[in-house]
């Protein structure tokens, strides 16, 4: 099987290498004495033979955009009522993004002045399978991490477990620049808190992917795409931050590009430096005896990242990439933990458990794409991608575990551990996809290999007068996963109003998990081998100028993430450990969704999903005063939401944006001891955006949220944060100077309570949300040019085709 893959690619790959096309988005605005023409019929046709190449309507702003417009030379045409029908002068479009000159539509004969403009992207744009939240244009962005951008996103919640959900739901599959990250847990938050949030330029949530993208995910995609220099010429630009909070933390970034009419040559390097604090304390009732514990931790993460890309364009139509991403960062974490150990009804005989852990690790990724695409005029489009990842981590944590008589305070024991845990993952990918428009459709169709392999080591010390290894409680988990895919997908016009999308997709999955380990057990080899069919589906019904109606389907799998299987247990303290699960079944989920748009920007819609076999990490005793985590599949869930986007201006300085979540949550047990809950949940994020006076900017934001449920066990309290940034631009508008504070009032820590079985545990945590933040942003170079063609890898090019 993995054989005819690959000879399959082979031959398409070198039977494709005179190919090629490329693409670009045509722009602009409308515009009256009056003010926009809303809602106008937009034309772009083919200078040549004057033959309709796309139409569009202009949105509440007078704004129109075409996008995947082929090179050659165009006009654009505008008809409204009450105005004369305009024509514009033809333009030619070669591969870089073209913004028409401002379109006057008039009463009278007689033609305005043309001016080239540029229309900023919303804050939050809303389309019928995902939302674009575009942090670019909001200043709240500077001085965070992209793990704690995520919080601000809309739908988006991370739970005390540091587990991402999306509309009330788990399973959320993270992308980088339109490519799944196959790291979860520890390893992709510390990834994510090496990123700052100035290197992101949009997250997409996209809650209804089509059969193009990986099943994976019950939940949905939420795509990071880092920002990347679109300008024709030598330019590029500089930043540096500061960040206060509890401790004082960097950052820096340097974008270079070179582009010309042959070749696009480009790079992004940046840093994260600094320490981060967080706190935990919980309240555990189990066996009659009550664990009060107090945890503050410090981590430093000192992140450094490196993107270079080249684009050949090769001829009229095909394009040949190259793109490399490199990530490192060193994390250090200091813990102190102390737990009281207080039997009910004898509160004075109590004992103290001192806990002072001390971490140290270093993590390195590396992956590499070669992309070749190309797109004739007769709608024909091919493209492959071929993609290698080596990610690579070493962890070392000393444990001292000394425990104290309470009333006395004289030590009775200790117990000192060290654990050393080095982990290697090596990704192998190659994709395929080949669409072609018959008529008024589109037949699209692709293969996908990929082959994960781990290595995981866990290392266990006792440290007594040296350090000795323990091998009944050390082992190494080996692990493998194969998954082979094909789709296809038929996308058509029916009649004027309406269009229709479906579209299939088998995946197989291969895999084997492997426990080396001088302990007997059950669980050393677990070999799996299933294939699943994933349909999905869209209806779109355009009812008017002013409504627009989408209906979207699909299912959609969550695998368990490599350390869930693993079953070593991680000790996190004398009394608390971590294990894995090898025996954890995948979770599947059933998604419908009804969305309406009202004048293109007012959406509005309710969903609808059924998750078996959901999985979550719950806590559990073993014994009398231990506990441990451990993921299971606990439950069935069923999800309705209602979500609505509400953007509007109030007037020409003042705009507000308004998003709402509102969904409802209800469990079946799986799991005896798992007790069956249900929630209403409702939350919102708000912008408010102010042009003032000298050029000044500035920004008011919040989020919030009601009581809700994550992991199916914990139940959380209400919880927010409000936020404010100011902007002025400088030198030409070239350099541009940010202040933010977030999270002003420190209502962003959580409080939740647990009820598992025989035990009960309430608690509450947060960060270092509420900080204050600086940031420079220098632009230099040729920058009064158009905007270059911005080439995506394989699976971000799908992304867009979904639009």
């Amino acid at each position: 099987m993995k054989t005819a893959l690959f000879i399959v690619f082979l031959v398409l790959a070198s039977s494709a290498i005179s190919f090629a096309q490329q693409y670009s988005t045509v722009r602009g605005e409308l515009i009256s004495q009056q003010g926009a023409v809303a809602y106008a019929s937009v034309i772009l046709k083919n200078a040549d033979d004057s033959s309709i190449v796309k139409t569009a309507l202009s949105d509440s702003l007078g704004r129109y955009r075409f996008i995947n417009i082929s090179s050659g030379m165009h006009f654009v045409e505008a008809y409204s009522m009450g105005y004369v029908p305009y024509s514009s002068k033809a333009f030619r479009v070669e591969g870089a993004d073209v913004d028409v000159i401002k379109i006057s539509m008039i009463k009278e004969a007689k033609m305005i002045d043309e001016v080239r403009v540029k229309a900023l992207r919303p804050i939050i744009e809303i389309q019928a399978d995902k939302t674009v939240f575009n942090v670019e244009n909001t200043l709240n962005a500077s001085g965070s991490d992209a793990f704690d951008l995520l919080r601000k996103a809309p739908g988006v919640v991370i739970d005390n477990n540091n587990v991402i959900s999306l509309e009330g739901k788990a399973g959320v599959q993270i992308f980088i620049d339109g490519k799944p990250s196959v790291l979860s847990g520890d390893d992709l938050v510390n990834f994510l808190r090496s990123l700052q949030a100035t290197d992101v330029d949009a997250v997409e949530l996209i809650t209804q992917p089509s059969s193009k993208y990986d099943a994976a995910g019950t939940a949905g995609i939420i795509n990071i795409k880092l920002k990347r220099n679109k300008n024709l010429g030598t330019n590029g630009s500089f930043g540096l931050g500061y960040s206060y909070g509890v401790h004082h933390r960097s950052n820096s970034s340097l974008s270079l590009n070179h582009r010309n009419k042959k070749i696009n040559v480009y790079s992004n390097f940046s840093t994260n430096l600094g320490k981060r604090w967080s706190f935990i304390d919980l309240n555990r009732l189990q066996e009659g005896v009550r664990y009060i514990s107090e945890t503050d931790n410090t981590r430093s993460v000192n992140g450094y990242n490196t993107k270079i890309g080249v684009d050949w364009f090769a001829g009229k139509n095909a394009v040949i990439g190259f793109l490399t991403n490199a990530n490192y960062f060193n994390s250090g974490s200091d813990g102190n933990s102390i737990t009281e150990i207080v039997p009910v009804g004898d509160p004075f005989n109590f004992q103290v458990l001192s806990a002072n852990n001390v971490n140290e690790g270093r993590n390195y990724q590396v992956t590499a794409n070669v992309n070749y695409r190309y797109s004739d005029p007769e709608g024909r489009e091919f493209n492959i991608d071929l993609d290698r990842g080596i990610f690579d981590r070493k962890s070392e944590a000393y444990q001292p575990n000394q425990y104290i008589d309470g009333p006395s305070g004289s030590e009775i024991y200790s117990n000192n551990y060290r654990m050393v845990t080095p982990t290697q993952i090596a990704v192998n990918t190659a994709k395929m996809d080949y669409s072609q428009k018959i008529g008024k459709a589109t037949f699209a169709v692709g293969l996908k290999y990929s082959l994960v392999s781990t290595d995981n080591t866990f290392d266990f010390y006792d440290v007594l007068t040296q350090d000795v290894l323990n091998t009944d409680r050390s082992n190494q988990f080996l692990y493998n996963e194969n998954v082979n895919a094909a789709y296809a997908n038929y996308a058509t016009s029916l009649k004027q109003k309406w269009k229709l999308q479906v579209g299939l997709r088998l995946e197989q999955t291969i895999s084997r998990g492997e426990l080396i380990s001088t302990q007997e057990s059950d669980d050393k080899l677990v070999k799996r081998n299933y294939t699943n069919l994933f349909p999905s589906g869209g209806l779109t019904y355009q009812a008017g100028r002013n409504h627009t109606w989408a209906f979207t389907a699909g299912r959609r799998i969550q695998r368990p993430n490599y350390q869930s299987l693993n079953p070593f247990e991680s000790q996190t303290s004398e009394l608390s450990y971590r294990k894995g699960n090898p025996f954890l079944q995948p979770q599947y989920t059933y998604n419908l969704r009804l969305s309406h748009t009202f004048k293109y920007r007012f959406t509005t819609g309710i969903a609808y999903s059924n998750t078996t076999d959901f999985f979550a990490q719950v806590t559990d005793t073993l014994g009398s005063t231990k506990s441990f985590l451990q993921p299971r599949n606990v439950a069935n869930q069923e999800s309705y939401s209602i979500t609505t986007s509400l953007p509007f201006n109030i007037t020409k300085w003042w705009s507000i944006f308004a998003n709402t979540n509102i969904f409802y949550t209800t469990f079946s047990a799986a799991d005896e001891k798992f007790q069956a809950v249900d929630q209403f949940t409702a939350g919102f994020y708000a912008q408010s955006s102010f042009i003032l006076p000298l050029g000044f900017k500035l920004e008011l934001s919040g989020w919030g949220r009601t009581p809700s449920i994550w992991g199916g066990t914990y139940r959380t309290k209400s919880m927010g944060a409000m936020n404010i940034a100011a902007e002025k631009k400088i030198a030409k508008k070239n350099l541009s100077v940010r202040l933010n504070f977030s999270d002003i009032f420190f209502t962003s820590p959580w409080r939740a309570d647990l009820v598992y079985g025989d035990l009960a545990i309430n608690g509450t945590g947060g960060w270092e949300s509420r900080s204050f933040n600086i940031s420079l942003n220098y632009n230099f170079g040729n920058s009064d040019v158009k905007a270059s063609r911005n080439r995506k890898t394989g699976l971000e090019e799908e992304q867009q085709r979904t639009q």
